[in-house]
């Protein structure tokens, strides 16, 4: 007959086993949620760095056009005026919100609810 002692012994190493496994699952997936926030994060910076070099080739290629400087990087802040008026007319509009919601749910949890 099996002793009692030895059943609890089992049972307690039963556990602890179960016990790092979820936490091998926890870590893996925090690891893979934070490693798609950061892959998002440097796509922004890259992001702000393309729109950074294409607003001053714009401005340049505009001042060059229209003989003044000034101009063409007045017109490109005007441009991005008009942006920013526009984005904050449709900030609270729910289907833009919720696709937003959508792709970042998407992205980073991999589609899961």
């Amino acid at each position: 007959m099996l002793n009692v002692s030895e059943i609890i012994q089992t049972i307690k190493q039963l556990i602890e086993v179960r016990v790092e496994i979820v936490k091998s699952e926890i870590q893996d997936q925090f690891s893979d949620i934070f490693s798609r926030i950061f892959i998002l994060v440097l796509m922004g910076l890259s992001s702000l760095m393309i729109l950074l070099f294409a607003s001053l080739s714009l401005a340049f290629y505009l001042g060059e056009i229209l003989y003044s400087p000034f101009k063409g990087f007045l017109y490109v802040s005007l441009i991005y005026l008009l942006l920013f008026v526009l984005l904050y007319l449709v900030r609270e509009s729910k289907s833009l919100v919720d696709s937003f919601k959508q792709f970042f749910r998407t992205f980073i949890f991999r589609g899961k609810k």
